[in-house]
């Protein structure tokens, strides 16, 4: 078998603001990201991004042994990275040795063999749209994510999936701690150099608990999953998670519900967060809370782009981009989206819909907002690239190249 390209939608839009600093690949919710799955599913064969050209530096840096970019020959299949890694190999049976086709959910490409040679370029979409079609309608195929909060229902299929690979690869304890309260502890899985402390509560009957390595549950704390704890991750006291997502070294607190939060974020103190999904390096002041459903019961809409949209969710609190910052007592509105880079203190309600480097009701000068990056960074011993660099500033001029192809 050719190689196999991940491929970007024509439009990020949907998918934003998690999207701004990042490809739709890297976004997570389970315990790996679709490109990790993915590596997983094909082994040794050959795996390349087609990204937007504005992220292609940033991730030939990340990325070393991953082709960015590259023209793909005539014996590639395209796969659409927004999907779900776990459908791929359902997608490409249904093309059998076909070539010049491509396998759809609904009116979305998820898979396709050309069978010609393509260029890179931000048109190649409009030639995977040619080829024949051939519908998806494998009970797997069911679901195509269309929004980012698409992935909050993402959350216990990809737990599962991700599981069976987590589990190969770690070392698990093989009794649990006698001072931890349980339910269905045969679906509790806990890394055998994390740390539970005491009268913690686990209720694994609606789906798995994973605690990672080094993670570090507090006294008094009340699990109910299916949940995923990162690497390094901590639970203050008194912390209650159920259905969410916890990226790696996060510090958490108060009430998470149905929440996936990315990696070296921090919502350390009391305050609501409910089905909402966190970018990297977000640090939420104490008191910060999300509303996630409306006093009438609605379907919830979303503003973002300059656009309104209907999510058609009942629950949907906020989705916010990378290296964002609350106040203490920041109250968030059903639907709120916050694009990267802002500071949210406003009194009242914020807007639902914050643009990239705002400062309250201003503009957060790009400086200073870089500034501010690297002291969150350094204190997890990292530091801005010189392509991430790059990125940021050129966010701050054009926020066209971030959203499209």
């Amino acid at each position: 078998m050719g190689t196999f390209v991940l491929f970007e939608p024509a439009s990020l839009s949907s998918f934003g603001p998690l999207t701004l600093l990042q490809s739709v690949t890297e976004l997570r919710y389970g315990i790996f990201s679709n490109l990790e799955r993915a590596q997983h599913i094909f082994g040794n064969e050959p795996i390349q991004l087609w990204v937007r050209p504005i992220l292609a530096e940033d991730h030939t840096a990340k990325y070393e042994t991953v082709p960015i970019n590259k023209n793909a020959d005539d014996s590639t299949v395209f796969l659409n990275a927004a999907t779900p890694a776990w459908i791929y190999s359902t997608a490409i049976a249904r093309m059998e040795d076909k070539s010049g086709v491509a396998v759809v959910i609904g009116d979305t490409i998820v898979a396709a063999r050309p069978g010609v040679p393509i260029e890179f370029s931000s048109s190649f979409h409009k030639q995977l749209e040619k080829l024949d079609r051939i519908e998806c309608d494998s009970e797997i195929c069911n679901r195509q994510p269309n929004w980012i909060w698409d992935y909050l229902d993402f959350i216990a299929p990809a737990l599962e999936f991700d599981f069976e690979i987590w589990r190969t690869n770690n070392n698990i304890l093989t009794k649990i701690p006698g001072d931890l309260s349980t339910l269905h502890e045969r679906n509790i899985y806990i890394h055998n150099t994390a740390q539970i402390g005491k009268f913690v509560h686990l209720d694994a009957s609606n789906g798995p608990i994973i605690i990672d390595a080094d993670a570090k549950v507090s006294p008094f704390s009340s699990l109910v999953g299916p949940i995923y704890i990162g690497k390094r991750s901590t639970l203050k006291p008194n912390t209650s998670v159920r259905h969410s997502v916890i990226g790696r070294v996060c510090n958490l607190g108060g009430e998470i519900k149905g929440c996936i939060i990315h990696p070296y974020s921090n919502k350390s103190h009391d305050g609501f967060l409910g089905d909402s999904i966190l970018g990297s390096w977000i640090n939420m002041g104490a008191g910060t809370t999300t509303s996630n459903m409306k006093n009438n019961y609605q379907p919830i809409r979303v503003s973002w782009d300059g656009n309104n949209y209907e999510s058609g969710r009942q629950f949907l609190g906020s989705i916010l981009g990378d290296h964002i910052k609350t106040a203490i007592g920041v109250r968030l509105n059903t639907g709120t989206l916050i694009g990267a880079f802002c500071n949210v203190f406003q009194a009242d309600f914020p807007p639902r819909a914050i643009p990239s480097f705002s400062w309250g009701n201003g503009t957060h000068e790009l400086e200073k907002a870089i500034q501010t990056a690297e002291l969150m960074m350094k204190r997890r011993s990292l530091e801005l690239s010189e392509a991430q660099r790059k990125l940021i500033k050129a966010l701050a001029d054009d926020h066209t190249p971030f959203i499209q192809f």
